[in-house]
């Protein structure tokens, strides 16, 4: 399936233009830290309207567990104040903010499995996005639960690495590029499994 992500830089997007490109998915910004985006309810409206499959994702700023867990509770209020339900494509922690990915590995861990426990124990499926060279150098995949799906970032190849270094954990989508033109815009794009 061809999934786009969307933030509040992509107001005026056109979802018709989007779909006659074949766009099956999208995954809504729906914060930042402990911030609402402006348009996470518009997007996530357009979506679902149009039959998209949506997913959100936090854009993390935290840097202990603590503040995961508000992040995450952030997210799951938004949710439950929208009532569509939980997203078809999860709920993902963005782990790319420079504070969070020059922690030491374990700190960083820590940050994504709280913020993933928070947001399982209220019944959303949650998962990690990250470049690949974030998830092998900041990340210990490895001691994460198996179930913990991965959106891995990875331009320039004709394939995903991620199996290559974590063959027995979920790659729920690649995104390959992140200027994917459509209708004069630029999106990023992911193949998503």
């Amino acid at each position: 399936m061809n999934v786009i992500d969307v933030s509040d830089w992509n107001d005026h997007s056109n979802w018709s233009h989007m779909i006659g490109e074949g766009v099956e998915g999208v995954i809504v910004k729906i914060s930042e830290g402990r911030t609402l985006s402006e348009l996470h309810g518009k997007h996530i409206a357009a979506a679902s309207a149009r039959g998209l499959s949506w997913g959100v994702y936090c854009y993390t700023h935290a840097q202990t567990t603590e503040r995961a867990e508000e992040e995450a509770a952030v997210v799951i209020d938004a949710l439950e104040t929208l009532g569509y339900g939980a997203p078809p494509l999860g709920i993902w922690i963005d782990v790319e903010a420079p504070e969070v990915i020059g922690q030491d590995p374990d700190d960083v861990t820590a940050v994504c499995s709280a913020f993933i426990s928070t947001c399982n124990a209220a019944g959303y499926s949650a998962g990690i996005y990250a470049s690949l060279s974030t998830l092998t150098d900041r990340i210990n995949v490895n001691d994460l639960a198996d179930y913990v799906p991965y959106w891995c970032a990875q331009y320039g190849t004709s394939e995903c690495g991620f199996h290559d270094s974590y063959p027995g954990n979920i790659l729920a989508g690649w995104q390959w590029t992140d200027c994917y033109s459509i209708g004069g815009q630029n999106y990023d794009m992911s193949e998503w499994y």
